[in-house]
């Protein structure tokens, strides 16, 4: 964490030491900021607000670009291939990342797609949701 103005709100973070993502702010505790240094336990996760075809997704991307492109604030625009569905997974380059668009369309995995990404979020790691000793 470079930089935060706390829980819900911009902050910026290093990726690969190399890239400064602007993104939302899902870590921090309500009324105390993330202090700057490494995170662990985080992953990065996206937020899109308007539905999308996966047809149209596939469309905007016939360049077969493999991109985060900064669009305003924490908004991007991802370009980037699809990995797998149930749940559906882009590899966008600098990161993978899962979507909520979920398909069932297995043709959809090795196609490039066009994700308008409306929020690029910071948040804590997933805890499996099953009993211990069943992964």
């Amino acid at each position: 964490m470079e930089i935060t103005q706390g829980l819900g709100r911009r902050a910026e973070v290093w990726l690969d030491d190399e890239h400064l993502l602007t993104v939302c702010d899902g870590v921090s505790e309500s009324g105390r900021r993330c202090a700057p240094g490494l995170l662990s336990g985080v992953h990065l996760g996206y937020m899109t607000v308007e539905g999308f075809s996966w047809d149209v997704a596939v469309k905007g991307n016939l360049s077969r670009k493999k991109k985060l492109e900064p669009d305003r604030g924490w908004s991007y625009v991802g370009y980037g291939q699809v990995k797998q569905v149930m749940p559906v997974v882009i590899d966008f380059g600098l990161l993978t990342m899962s979507d909520a668009n979920w398909t069932t369309d297995e043709s959809l995995v090795g196609r490039f797609v066009r994700i308008e990404i409306d929020r690029l979020e910071l948040l804590p790691a997933n805890e499996p949701d099953w009993p211990e000793g069943l992964d």
